[in-house]
């Protein structure tokens, strides 16, 4: 119970809630048996896992600029819910695209990184920084920077 109620509506993602509540309704008005919860849960990962739940919004990606070749050292920063990691924000995205729209929605974030880590659907894991001190060289990754924090730094 406190799994449909308190945890799955509230961490998922916005566009998202409204088929998690139809699931959490039809399952506690006995509307849905366990093979209708599984189709429907199994409906909603599709979609949370392709990426098809994301609205059409502007691009945002544009307003950053990307440094190539570096990423930031891991280490505490602000904080963010619900974050895979105690120590800043580390959130699961779809895409760089994704990530930008989380970065501008989040007053604190100036730049961003698309880590090589997953989660258990195989989404990649995008670190969220407030500073854009400690850049070190990686061959593979690529720093995502807010361009009005990039216009008042050197990089």
């Amino acid at each position: 119970r406190y799994f449909f109620t308190y945890l799955l509506p509230h961490s998922a993602p916005l566009t998202l809630r409204p088929f998690l509540s139809n699931i959490l309704n039809a399952t506690g008005d006995l509307r849905y048996g366990i093979n209708e919860t599984l189709k429907a849960f199994e409906e909603v990962l599709h979609l949370y896992k392709s990426g098809l739940y994301l609205q059409e919004r502007p691009l945002l990606l544009k307003d950053y600029v990307s440094l190539k070749g570096f990423r930031v050292v891991e280490g505490e920063d602000y904080k963010c819910w619900p974050s895979y990691s105690h120590l800043g924000c580390l959130l699961s995205v779809h895409s760089a695209e994704e990530a930008a729209a989380i970065c501008n929605s989040q007053s604190q974030c100036q730049s961003f990184i698309v880590t090589e880590q997953r989660t258990w659907t195989g989404r990649p894991l995008a670190l969220f920084q407030s500073s854009l001190t400690d850049l070190i060289p990686d061959a593979n990754a690529v720093v995502y920077i807010k361009r009005s924090a990039s216009s008042g730094e050197r990089l």
